[in-house]
């Protein structure tokens, strides 16, 4: 049966508040007797499914998963031309605590070959290791039917996790909307912030550099990694600690974004910061232009660092994909000559590393070799430029953390927090 991958939570409806009390409240959950029809048998005379899989690390430092509705299309063919399928979830964590969230589908939007098909509604959200009650309502607007499932979901962490103590400071869910990029990948309005450095009591400014210059390569590729990296790394939860943040643009010569204030970071600001040193705006050869687009980097740095003079300790975190200058480019490092020491923490993230197509099996073997898998060509990053910003820092002595996965960037974590501590 061909599988009709819509997934309609991309028009699904997010209007979930936030209570006094722990839990998120959704209205619409007060127009129906939901918890009555938990216990009723269903009306609706439909095929459907719940699954919720494993949750894992997201760049967000936070468990990610999803509540997966699989409806069958053949079953929703006599409705397609009438009415809405509401879907409205509801989690329900150890304490008791209930966690709404609805969204629907527009039965007359469906493909006319909906029959032969299956249908996908999938909700996203951030959880707390723990065990929770999973119930999903669907009710047909159209003919006043519903139908209900329950299922227990656990959601579970890594042995000896390094977050798993700041985990327990955020809510148990967090619902997380479909929104467009770059609000995909930063999430402002989710309200829970991982307080990684909350033990830490040492005075110490941390500077923040993130190179936002455009690459060859998509820029979303690897904002969908620097945005919620950033976002985490400017939260330490410490009093202690002073961030500040500062968005180079190597091929202007321009810091697009700055802020020092030590407070929650400017989203609309920064987002328009965003938008301006964007590929869109910028050609991807203006790097070219300029031989000194590294010395403006180190200059940059250079800045940050004497700006913490009078810190008792200075961090300086640089998250940046990997960069090659043009020939002749001024590469020289960074001069050490008044400055105070600081700690350094180069975060480079990485793309998905390049797949080659596996060969076609042409002998006789014992099964059958699918075509499309692939292998890793040469290396993780063979389809990436040399990376030649790190080397400008060298006389800092920076520890270095290559980023493919959210792990990578707990590691990362870690080892500001060791060098906030020295």
């Amino acid at each position: 049966m061909l599988r009709f991958l819509a997934y309609l939570f991309l028009t699904a409806t997010f209007v979930c508040q936030a209570s006094a009390q722990r839990g998120t409240h959704d209205p619409e959950f007060e127009k129906i007797p939901f918890d009555k029809w938990l216990d009723e048998p269903d009306q609706l005379h439909f095929r459907w499914t719940v699954k919720v899989p494993r949750a894992e690390l997201s760049f967000h430092q936070r468990l990610m998963s999803s509540i997966d509705v699989r409806l069958d299309g053949q079953d929703l063919e006599s409705s397609r031309h009438d009415g809405t399928l509401l879907i409205l979830i509801q989690l329900t964590d150890a304490e008791g605590a209930k966690y709404q969230e609805h969204g629907s589908i527009e039965l007359n939007k469906l493909d006319p070959d909906v029959k032969e098909a299956s249908i996908d509604y999938s909700q996203r959200a951030f959880f707390v290791p723990g065990d929770y009650q999973l119930a999903v309502v669907i009710l047909d607007t159209g003919k006043g039917e519903h139908s209900a499932a329950q299922i227990v979901v656990h959601v579970t962490q890594r042995p000896r996790e390094w977050l798993s103590d700041a985990w327990r400071t955020l809510p148990s869910v967090e619902f997380i909307h479909n929104d467009v990029s770059p609000e995909s990948w930063y999430l402002p309005y989710i309200q829970g912030r991982v307080p990684w450095a909350a033990s830490v009591h040492t005075q110490a400014q941390l500077n923040i550099v993130m190179n936002v210059s455009p690459s060859g390569r998509a820029a979303g590729s690897s904002l969908a990694s620097l945005l919620p990296s950033l976002k985490v790394i400017a939260s330490p939860g410490a009093s202690s600690i002073s961030a500040r943040i500062a968005l180079l643009d190597l091929g202007r010569h321009k810091t697009v974004f700055e802020q020092n204030d030590g407070q929650e970071s400017d989203w609309p600001r920064l987002k328009s910061s965003l938008k301006d040193a964007s590929t869109a705006s910028i050609d991807v050869h203006s790097l070219a232009d300029h031989q000194d687009n590294a010395q403006y980097f180190v200059s940059e740095v250079r800045r940050l660092i004497r700006s913490s003079a009078h810190e008792k300790s200075c961090v300086l975190a640089v998250l940046t994909k990997p960069i090659a200058f043009d020939r002749g480019d001024d590469l020289a490092p960074i001069s050490l000559e008044a400055l105070p020491p600081c700690q350094v923490v180069y975060i480079r993230f990485h793309a998905e590393p390049a797949v080659r197509p596996a060969m076609p099996d042409m002998g006789g073997g014992m099964g059958r070799r699918r075509m499309g898998g692939g292998q890793r060509m040469g290396g993780s990053f063979s389809r990436e430029p040399f990376d030649q910003l790190a080397a400008t820092l060298k006389p800092l002595n920076p520890k270095i953390i290559d980023v493919e996965a959210p792990d990578q960037v707990t590691k990362a974590l870690i080892e500001i927090t060791k060098a906030i501590s020295k």
